[in-house]
């Protein structure tokens, strides 16, 4: 069957139809279920919606699955189709049927349709029912998924994407699947698991023994088939040999291979809080009088998650470029850190001998309570600072911030604390819904800070589709799950089931036969062979080793954090990233962050130079007609457009998706807008700050009975990078094969939500929230930050079970404690919580925070210190020296660049600085797009250089 990159509207004939009402259909017909309160609709919705369409289409009837099963064999293309969606009309573009050899069947060639949405059953996006999509951008790919529970979610994204992703399982159910909680239901247990339904969703499942040497023979005899596999972070017998067997090239056929450690050069327990102490994020959270706090969400598992699929997604690319397989290692801990490089930058230590912490959080500066008693995020973006004294001044009379001092920003900055009372005042005036909903009228920063019951109801999210119920056999119910993250122009992805244990056994176990009935077929190198005559990529030479975008450019519209790291990444991986910038809107973090301490320039800044690294300079002011004339000849040579400004501001300028196709039909254009494109709160702003504050995870973090102050670190935005780079490389992978562009739309808050753990979708199916519990977790015990000799200083400690609990009495010299009977259990434990912290607090008092922590991994109790930068630079933390690198600017100061957190091949990429100001615009604008000396001349005298 021939691809197609778009959306598709099934037509009501059996020869044809892919699906109506079908949810996990769209991500593989074995697992194929059509829902029956869906299907027991369809027999009135599907004629009501056919009726509307102005044309001929035969019959009405509802497609079995047997039926879609055919379709996916038949030689018969679906309809195509270009949808928009409002919320009372949808649009439906039918652009040709036709079979393989590109006859009609029957259709015209061209139908226009437009139908109401009353003409089928209530539904919150009713175009769902009747449109599905085919072809998603990595169809053509095979994940061998041997990830363990920090890990699962990178497996689950590249699924997201379209990838077919095979979840490699122990026969008996692995700790993903068995971790608590639990749905309640008599189905067995493996099947349960709040973490299992999460994770796994949209993977393929096949089950096995583990303990048998023979099983990873068999799976070595299937690595042909697979494009990349994705190890755990932790294996064991037969898996860890087998692996081995890998890493030293021993197996009989090449794969790419993504690994993980915890820490670089040692192999110790690893929990989420642990690592999280480890990469320098705990000890920037939290009110100055607490302990540092540990944050909700299990956020090392996500952020080496993502940096795990954004190295398959390299790995991916660079083989079927031609430059051969590859092994890619991610450390968690520096994945951890790369989260803190604004809040923490290494220039601090550097530049000023400063460690940041708690003390001087980012969170608490923007934290205020509403006068219902509800918290908000607040941050006075400066641009709009004469919008906020004339709010304040119209609520509270209050004339004296207009003060001519104030017009200066960076007095407001060194006088914050004297605005910070004026923000209280104002947030106690109002109710929270009128403090977002004016704040955002007036462009000021303004975002609730949600609950997770709170965000489950968000009417933006249920606006978009995000929310969407999937049947679950075993469960014998539908369950509400979010879909991806990832949407594309016209396309509605669909949430998806989590595969039952051993679910594919049959068909992914059988060497003769087709691992999938997808249309790509056969091993990874016959794919390769079929590499369409469309590829530019593919067919040209191989790229340099570990440069897998090279050739490929990037005219880059993203400003401030999320988007601006997101195109660091592409050109980490080779890409040339042009950064359009003009003296109207100069990108914040060019100037508000760490400076070197005898100068203060746009060129200087810390975290500039982290996320602008390997990137070109071009100003062009984009309020003149030759600014735009010259971003049209630029997008003419350019493969990807990327920009998180508010929604349209491209199309406003005229160069927004449709326009940009006419000039270059094939281009890729990413919008990393905060809230999406669509949906009734489309046009509100943030920082990462505010995200985190309105995506739930702000108040799932902290102890209980304080301000949910939320993060150290504007966390989102070192998340959102990871999926920029990876959908944008999938992107490419389906251009080179299609010969299609895409609109690839990341809404950050969707993404921020989606670094919650179970709590939401427990939420969204019935359970109650769980309140916040400050250090201590639900399912270890002891589990904390405790403090050790010195000042402020600190170290995390937790039990993962019984065993860990014995060691722990062991090492701190508590055999009475040990011997308890009431402490045998997790429940044990935790019933007498504040007992055990008090001994565990006597023993870690007692010495510093290193040899605590090297007493307790000898035992193989996970712990680490809360580590900071001086520990990384200067400390005895010998894995992080390397994650840094000094690289010299003109302006005459070093940089310390955080480098990315993987090794590849055992090479780091290249972390290099930013552009100066402009600093590439003659080259850019001369020797790419052939401009004269007449023309810049021209171009200046217009005001259009800058």
């Amino acid at each position: 069957m021939s691809r197609a990159s778009s959306l598709f509207l099934a037509a009501p004939t059996t020869s044809t139809i892919r699906s109506v009402a079908g949810t996990s259909i769209m991500r593989t017909t074995a697992s194929c279920s059509t829902p029956s309160r869906l299907m027991s609709q369809s027999s009135t919705s599907w004629p009501r919606a056919t009726e509307a369409i102005s044309g001929q289409l035969p019959h009405t009837s509802p497609p079995s699955t047997s039926a879609v099963r055919h379709a996916r064999s038949s030689s018969v293309r679906p309809i195509e189709v270009q949808l928009t969606t409002c919320p009372a009309l949808m649009s439906v573009r039918l652009v040709s049927q036709c079979s393989a050899n590109g006859s009609n069947v029957g259709y015209p060639s061209t139908i226009l349709a437009s139908f109401r949405s009353a003409w089928l059953p209530k539904t919150r996006r009713p175009a769902s029912w009747v449109a599905v999509v085919l072809a998603p951008m990595l169809d053509d790919t095979r994940i061998l998924d041997l990830t363990d529970e920090p890990l699962a979610l990178g497996a689950r994204l590249l699924a997201d994407l379209g990838a077919e992703v095979i979840r490699v399982e122990d026969r008996r159910g692995d700790g993903l699947r068995m971790r608590e909680p639990a749905v309640e239901s008599d189905a067995p247990r493996v099947e349960r698991g709040w973490a299992h339904l999460l994770y796994n969703a949209g993977k393929r499942s096949v089950a096995v023994d583990f303990d048998e040497p023979a099983t990873w023979q068999e799976m070595e005899s299937l690595l042909p088939r697979f494009d990349v596999v994705l190890a755990p972070l932790e294996a064991s017998g037969p898996l860890a040999e087998w692996l081995d067997r890998g890493r030293r090239g021993d197996w009989k056929s090449e794969t790419p291979l993504v690994d993980a450690v915890f820490r670089r050069g040692a192999k110790e327990p690893m929990i989420d809080l642990t690592a999280m102490a480890a990469g320098g994020h705990i000890v920037l959270n939290g009110h100055p009088e607490d302990p540092p706090v540990w944050p909700g969400g299990n956020l090392s598992h996500k952020q080496g998650s993502l940096a795990m699929a954004e190295a398959a997604m390299a790995l991916i690319v660079q083989r079927r470029r031609g430059g051969g397989c590859g092994r890619i290692t991610v450390s968690l801990q520096e994945a951890v850190a790369f989260t803190t490089l604004q809040t923490a930058s290494g220039n601090f230590w550097t530049w000023h001998g400063m460690s940041p912490d708690r003390h001087i959080p980012i969170g608490s500066g923007a934290t205020f309570q509403a006068g219902d008693s509800h918290w908000v995020s607040f941050t006075i973006h400066p641009p709009h600072w004469p919008r906020f004294v004339n709010w304040v001044d119209e609520v509270l009379g209050a004339p004296e911030l207009r003060e001519p001092q104030w017009d200066d920003e960076l007095y407001r900055e060194a006088h914050y604390d004297e605005i910070r009372p004026w923000i209280e005042r104002l947030c106690g005036a109002l109710s929270v819904t009128e403090l977002h909903d004016r704040g955002q009228e007036l462009g000021l920063l303004v975002l609730p800070i949600n609950t997770v019951e709170e965000v489950a109801r968000d009417p933006h999210l249920w606006s978009r589709d995000y929310f969407q119920e999937v049947v679950h056999p075993q469960l014998g119910a539908a369950l509400t799950l979010p879909r991806p993250a990832v949407r594309t122009r016209g396309e509605q992805p669909r949430a998806a089931r989590a595969p039952l244990l051993g679910e594919h056994n049959d068909e992914l176990l059988d060497a003769t036969a087709a691992i999938s009935p997808r249309s790509a077929g056969g091993d990874v190198a016959e794919r390769q062979r079929r590499a369409p005559s469309v590829s530019t990529l593919y067919n040209s030479a191989p790229p340099p080793p570990r440069r897998p975008l090279d050739g490929v450019r990037v005219l880059d519209f993203t400003w401030a954090i999320a988007g601006s790291l997101g195109t660091r990444l592409l050109a980490d991986l080779g890409a040339e990233v042009i950064k359009i910038e003009s003296e109207s809107r100069i990108d914040p973090i060019r100037y508000r962050g760490v400076q070197p301490p005898d100068r203060f320039s746009i060129n200087t800044n810390g975290t500039f130079n982290d996320c602008a690294g390997g990137k070109k300079s071009v100003t062009l002011n984009l309020k003149t007609d030759e600014g735009i004339e010259a971003v049209r000849d630029l997008a003419q040579r350019a493969d990807v457009v990327t920009s998180n400004y508010t929604p349209y501001r491209l199309d406003r300028w005229g160069i927004g998706y449709d326009d940009l196709r006419r000039i270059k039909d094939d281009i890729i254009v990413c919008n990393v807008a905060v809230m999406g494109i669509e949906g009734p709160r489309a046009e509100w702003r943030s920082y990462g700050n505010g995200i985190i504050a309105m995506c739930g995870l702000s108040h799932r973090s902290g102890f209980p009975g304080r301000a949910p102050i939320g993060l150290g670190t504007l966390h989102s935005d070192f998340t959102v990078p990871y999926y920029l780079a990876a959908s944008v490389m999938a992107a490419l992978d389906d251009r080179e094969r299609s010969g299609s562009g895409r609109y690839l739309e990341i809404a950050q808050y969707e993404t921020a939500v989606q670094l919650l753990d179970t709590e939401l979708i427990e939420t969204l199916n019935g359970v109650a929230e769980r309140p916040r519990m400050g250090n201590r977790s639900p399912f270890m015990s002891p589990h904390g930050v405790f403090p050790a000799a010195g000042d402020d200083r600190w170290v995390a400690i937790a039990c993962r079970d019984d065993a860990d609990w014995r060691n722990l009495c062991r090492v701190i010299g508590r055999a009475d404690l040990a011997s308890r009977a009431d402490l045998d259990t997790v429940t044990g434990r935790q019933a007498s919580e504040d007992e055990l912290e008090a001994a565990v607090t006597k023993w870690t008092r007692s010495q510093d925070e290193w040899t605590s922590y090297r007493l307790l991994i000898n035992a193989g109790v996970p712990a680490s210190p809360v580590e900071r930068l001086e520990d990384f630079f200067a400390g005895q933390d010998p894995a992080m020296r390397d994650a840094y690198h000094p690289a010299d600017s003109p302006e005459g100061c070093t940089f310390q660049i955080i480098r990315e957190p993987i090794l590849w091949d055992g090479e780091r990429l290249p972390a290099v600085r930013a552009p100066l100001w402009g600093e590439h615009t003659e080259d850019i604008l001369q020797g790419l797009i052939g401009y004269s000396d007449d023309d810049m001349g021209r171009l200046a005298a217009a005001g259009t250089l800058g």
